[in-house]
């Protein structure tokens, strides 16, 4: 089961997990952040995105930090070394020695970690080329499936389907917005048929709203557990027609968030059936 966890943080963090979650190509800070708590836990391996990034900067000469301190570390050893050989009278370095041995140490260094870059990417590339080869079934598989239910769209000849009632494509649809069937001639017989058949009926800002009675239910449940104010957040936690119902009501003034209980409230003309 998901736990849902909202965090207050100050502007500066904030603004600094927005500009980290752009860098790494998440569209949302809470994407980032869940992948971020996942990662630090070890409970999720690193993204094939992430992945060709790391070997991107690696390719282009940014090693790792302890990397770095391991290779200066024998430049300066090598270098003390050396100085140490030389007579205390020797005016200059012996320049090219020191650089042949830096050569040979630092290239024994890096061989073994180039040739593990070399293995990633071959892995890589063999992740990304089956991964165009499910892409390239799955097109395949949505073909055969619209061509499927283009020969079943009609009926056989002589049998006739039973059109679906009004309430039963709301059942399936969970909710109609009054814009939405500008096309009907009599919208008022329309909502009062789906009224007498168990229908949510709400007027929004002046438009009517038909909700199935299911769909109004768990609508209810999910945003009286929303635990912050953040569009962002809400908008990944609830289903596009979910989201659509909850703009408009709080456009309304028919919801609202309760600071004190953290908490999204009714007003009481929405807690009955209008």
């Amino acid at each position: 089961m998901a736990r849902i966890i909202a965090v207050k943080l100050p502007d500066e963090v904030y603004k600094e997990l927005q500009r980290r979650s752009r860098e790494e190509g998440y569209t949302l800070v809470s994407d980032y952040l869940r992948d971020l708590i996942l990662r630090e836990l070890g409970r999720e391996p690193r993204s094939i995105r992430s992945l060709i990034e790391f070997v991107e900067k690696l390719e282009e000469g940014d090693l790792p930090p302890r990397l770095y301190e391991r290779i200066w570390g024998i430049v300066r050893s090598i270098v003390q070394e050396a100085i140490r050989e030389l007579p205390d009278t020797a005016a200059i370095i012996e320049e090219e020695k020191i650089v042949q041995r830096l050569e040979r140490r630092l290239q024994d260094i890096i061989n073994p970690w180039t040739s593990k870059i070399d293995d990633l990417a071959s892995k890589l590339a063999s992740i990304i080329e089956r991964i165009e080869v499910f892409e390239d079934k799955l097109s395949q598989l949505e073909d055969k499936i619209k061509q499927f239910e283009s020969r079943h769209e009609h009926p056989p000849h002589g049998r006739v389907t039973r059109k679906r009632s009004a309430i039963e494509r709301l059942r399936e649809q969970g909710i109609v917005f009054e814009s939405d069937v500008q096309w009907l001639r009599d919208r008022d017989a329309f909502f009062e048929r789906l009224r007498r058949e168990g229908a949510v009926i709400l007027n929004i800002g002046g438009e009517r709203v038909a909700i199935d009675q299911g769909f109004w239910e768990m609508f209810r449940e999910k945003v009286e557990q929303l635990p912050t104010s953040n569009d962002e957040e809400i908008r990944v936690l609830l289903t596009e027609p979910q989201y659509k119902l909850f703009q408009r009501l709080r456009e309304n003034g028919l919801i609202y968030f309760d600071a004190t209980k953290r908490a999204w409230k009714f007003i009481e003309k929405v807690n009955k059936k209008s």
